[in-house]
């Protein structure tokens, strides 16, 4: 059972990645499809980076000493004002470096 359903992830995640690239499809996209790309990033990972800065230590959720979270919240405010990726990972890393080694909650 568990088999068979990986093969099947696996046969759909090959054709997702094929059909467009082979010719079977058009190459033309309408322009609400185009418009619907710019939406994929943010989809697949706002899970990811939710999930890791709110989990910490045997799948319990943390929010006061969680530093993860408040420096990944200092970084969406960096993020909003300097509109700069650098900044953001910057910022971010450095608030969380100093919270988990100066700062005793």
């Amino acid at each position: 059972m568990i088999w068979s359903g990986i093969i099947i992830c696996g046969v759909i995640t090959f054709l997702i990645r094929f059909i467009p690239m082979s010719g079977i499809i058009s190459k033309k996209l309408s322009a609400s499809t185009k418009n619907s790309f710019k939406y994929i990033p943010l989809a697949v990972l706002t899970p990811i980076i939710i999930n890791d800065l709110s989990i910490i230590q045997n799948n319990n959720l943390f929010f006061i000493e969680n530093y993860k979270l408040y420096a990944g919240l200092i970084a969406i405010i960096v993020s909003f004002i300097t509109n700069n990726i650098l900044a953001t990972i910057s910022v971010g890393m450095a608030s969380y470096l100093f919270m988990s080694n100066f700062i005793n909650i």
